[in-house]
């Protein structure tokens, strides 16, 4: 029976010391790291100061300052370091009086999307991430449309495809985006001098940087 006691108060050592140095010996993937920095992450607001839509992002992720001077109604806010780059973008686009329909299939073309969803007041494309007609290898990107007045407002972000499972906080964000904070406020301000700068300065581009391509 003595034995038996030490050798089982052994057994409860051995496996105290194994639960001890299991978190530093074992290696963590590096999708369930950021995963895990992303879900517990807070969440910054950024507001544009011409139309007023506003755009959750995580707060280690930048705010790109040289995107702010692009053009109005224009945000890119990215994170980036050895292991991964994902890119978030918010801007404007002209309907041109199209409806969501017909909207959403010719973007859907002009995007290359393998994706769609059709909404009551927007659309979501989604696909492999394009430059210059030249796809981005192992990257792809995600959008949502939000129709309001003559405007499509765009939220859409660009990531590796090896970390798509580790986005799902941000996928929601994009899922479940509002615009405006006050859904009630209209877009009177766009509906004049943004929309010529819009249609004056607007580059159509998809977002595609040459950290993507390195």
């Amino acid at each position: 029976m003595k034995k038996t006691a030490l050798l089982f108060i052994a057994a409860l050592v051995i496996m105290a010391n194994i639960d001890f140095i299991w978190p530093f010996t074992s290696e963590r993937k590096d999708g369930d790291v950021f995963e895990q920095g992303l879900n517990t992450a807070e969440m910054q607001t950024y507001q544009d100061p011409d139309l007023g839509f506003m755009v959750r992002y995580p707060s280690f992720f930048a705010i790109q300052p040289d995107s702010l001077d692009e053009y109005k109604g224009y945000v890119r806010i990215s994170y980036d370091n050895e292991r991964i780059n994902v890119v978030l973008e918010c801007y404007v686009l002209h309907n041109n009086g199209q409806s969501l329909k017909s909207g959403m299939d010719s973007l859907a073309q002009v995007l290359n999307a393998t994706d769609r969803k059709l909404g009551s007041d927007y659309f979501i494309l989604s696909g492999p991430q394009y430059e210059n007609n030249s796809r981005i290898d192992d990257y792809s990107y995600y959008s949502r449309f939000v129709s309001r007045g003559k405007l499509w407002f765009v939220y859409t972000m660009v990531y590796p495809n090896r970390y798509r499972d580790h986005l799902s906080r941000l996928f929601k964000e994009i899922d479940e985006w509002q615009v405006f904070e006050d859904q009630r406020i209209g877009i009177s301000r766009a509906d004049s001098f943004i929309l010529d700068a819009i249609r004056k300065g607007y580059k159509k581009k998809r977002t595609v940087y040459n950290s993507l391509s390195r």
